[in-house]
């Protein structure tokens, strides 16, 4: 099983499954992201005093041959207390890398001049926009800043001048409140749904339940990273039987139901007899012989008789 950052990262890869959670998560709800306007981009940014930086996942949004925006998505676990100040960081060095390239193709051509050649940089010259979704499937509330200011520490005598301090907000999908799992494509309905349920075993059953159609054959791959990203360990057995790429997730759930329902009640017996066995042994010991019998007998007269030895 992979780390569940590089699973969820991997997993919205695909075209689709990137636009549906963009649409969602970042334009609420409206189409604005087709599959076929998204075009893969390198991760990795260079910063200006050496090294490298990596995305989760970066893409370019393409309108047939014209650059609209760069788009990356930051998967996240765990809460993180720097997270404007770490996706403002990351999007700096994204925004760099285009002024780097524009710059570069400025000194072969040597088309500019004066000041314009001093900068490398034109004043037409444009930068595409970057927008990032940070997408939190932990299962605690984000109780972590959603902007810069909110990391700063300003004095009462710069109070009336924050509106001067730059500001970076990030757009935050926290799944575990997403309302409308049905807006979202069957995939990341599937997925998200385990997330937003993977604390609460009644409600994943109902959800399951109510979405009986999607999860009679789920794709393996969307198994593969459900148990990745909730650590639902069971689902794995159920992955290494599959013939056909598909698994019924509807009839794993209700064998693995039953089968917590059976150990439940194997440990239940195993320890009523464990406690049977104490009890007899000192009423043996006190020499009790005519409460043995009653003890076996009488389930009430049993019970009294625990809480006389402390048998628990």
């Amino acid at each position: 099983m992979g780390r569940p950052d590089t699973s969820l990262g991997s997993y919205l890869k695909d075209p689709k499954r990137f636009a549906d959670v963009f649409n969602q998560g970042v334009f609420q709800g409206e189409i604005k992201i087709l599959p076929e306007e998204l075009k893969e981009l390198d991760s990795v940014s260079k910063q200006s005093r050496g090294g490298n930086r990596a995305r989760d996942l970066v893409k370019q949004y393409m309108y047939e041959d014209t650059k609209l925006a760069i788009l990356a998505i930051e998967n996240q676990n765990n809460i993180q207390y720097f997270m404007p100040l770490k996706n403002m960081l990351y999007d700096s060095d994204f925004y760099n890398d285009q002024r780097k390239t524009i710059s570069k193709s400025h000194k072969e051509t040597k088309d500019l001049k004066g000041d314009e050649y001093i900068s490398s940089f034109s004043k037409n010259d444009k930068l595409s926009p970057i927008i990032t979704l940070v997408i939190y499937y932990g299962d605690k509330e984000w109780n972590a800043p959603k902007e810069l200011h909110e990391m700063l520490e300003v004095s009462p005598k710069l109070e009336q001048f924050k509106g001067l301090i730059q500001n970076y907000k990030i757009n935050l999908l926290e799944v575990s409140k997403i309302d409308n799992l049905d807006a979202y494509g069957d995939d990341m309905k599937v997925l998200f749904g385990f997330i937003k349920y993977q604390k609460d075993k009644e409600k994943l059953q109902q959800f399951i339940s109510k979405n009986k159609e999607i999860f009679s054959c789920v794709p393996l791959e969307t198994c593969s990273t459900i148990e990745a990203v909730t650590n639902t360990k069971e689902i794995r057995k159920y992955m290494e039987k599959n013939e056909n790429g598909v698994i019924n997730v509807c009839q794993a759930i209700e064998d693995m139901k039953k089968s917590s329902e059976a150990k439940g009640r194997a440990i239940g017996e195993k320890r009523g007899e464990t406690r049977l066995s104490t009890l007899m042994n000192r009423l043996f010991e006190d020499e009790r012989m005519n409460d043995v019998k009653k003890a076996i007998n009488d389930s009430k007269f049993r019970k009294n008789l625990y809480q006389e030895y402390g048998i628990k």
